[in-house]
Order: structure tokens, then sequence, then C-alpha cells
């Protein structure tokens, strides 16, 4: 088969076909990831967003890594609002097949320490029944701040500290009360201490 008859033929048609249409869907997808890409500040606000149904602004606040992590799990993120509540995005361990869940854990200064003023899920990794965690299983940390006063932590089991658990969602619940004590671990000991 010479050039000539090659160029010709269907299986080069196809080829070109072929080619323009991966052109075309490659430089939409380019155009598409710049008009539709979420900065760190939109997400960010989206956040803010979710908890108080309005913006607010917000200063993030910078942690050397060995602050950031403690036996619950690890700070990602911090933010001090304009209404001085802190915002920070912990993920706890231990969870359903060694799985993680991450939550936005919203505290208040209080006279004794810090308050739990809410909690909301970011993300999860491997747990299955996310699903059956409803409003009522989150409202629990807010109900119990002046016990957290104390120094407290939340737990599944009521054997060392106070229970929040969902029934059939034990290892899940795990994760999500070790989200919840590693915020509350670092603002007793990084926030409270103000150390940078």
């Amino acid at each position: 088969m010479t050039v000539k008859q090659f160029v010709r033929s269907e299986a080069f048609k196809c080829i070109v076909v072929l080619l323009a249409i991966a052109l075309v869907a490659g430089g939409l997808l380019a155009i598409l990831n710049d008009v539709l890409a979420v900065s760190a500040e939109e997400r960010t606000m989206r956040a803010i967003e979710s908890v108080y149904g309005q913006e607010l602004k917000y200063e993030a606040l910078e942690y050397d890594s060995a602050q950031l992590s403690n036996q619950y799990g690890s700070i990602d993120q911090v933010y001090l609002l304009e209404n001085d509540a802190y915002m920070l995005r912990s993920t706890g361990g231990d969870g359903y097949k060694n799985g993680t869940v991450t939550m936005w854990v919203i505290l208040t200064p209080s006279d004794d320490g810090f308050d739990v003023y809410k909690v909301v899920t970011e993300e999860y990794a491997k747990q299955t029944l996310m699903s059956q965690f409803g409003n009522s299983f989150y409202a629990v940390y807010t109900a119990h701040n002046d016990e957290l006063a104390d120094g407290d932590v939340w737990f599944t089991t009521d054997a060392s500290g106070i229970q929040n658990v969902q029934a059939g969602a034990t290892m899940s619940s795990r994760a999500i009360n070790n989200a919840v004590n590693c915020a509350l671990y670092f603002a007793r000991n990084v926030l409270a201490g103000g150390e940078v």
C-alpha cells in the first residue's frame, strides 16, 4: 500500500476523526478546568457558609506540623473567623477498616476553655454507614460542653469519657469522635497556650 492509498483509506479517515475528537475534547477539558476550578479560598468560604449560612471573614493560621498531629488524628487547617470562633478541619482515624473521617469542628472560646459550636462532616474514607449519622448524632457534641470543660473527650464506650456512638456504626463513630477529640486536644494544648 502506498502513502497515497493509505491517505485515501478508511483507516486513515478514522485516525483523523479520532485525533480531531481528542484535540477538541482536550481543549474543552482544559477550558472547563479553568472555568470550573474552585480555589482554596472559595472552598473555605463554602465550608463557612455551610455552617453559618453566611460568609464570614477569616484568617488562616499556620502551625508547625508537630503541633497538628496528636493521638486522635491530625489537623488539616485552622481558621480564626471574624466572630472569634475557630474552624478546624480535623481528620480522625481508627474507623471502619482503618478508615478516616474528616470533620469541620467549630470551637468557640469560653470561660472554661472551648465549647463545641458545631460539627460538620467534610469527607470520609472506607466508611460504609455514614448515611446513618444524622443531626441528632452531631447535636450530642454541642450538648455536653460543660462536661468537656473538665478535659473529657468523646468515646464510643462510656468507660473513659463522654459516650457518642451510632448503633451499627461503632467504628465510624470512633473515627468521628477522634476527629472531634483531635480538634479539642489541639485547642486545649495549642490554641489555649498561644503556641504558634
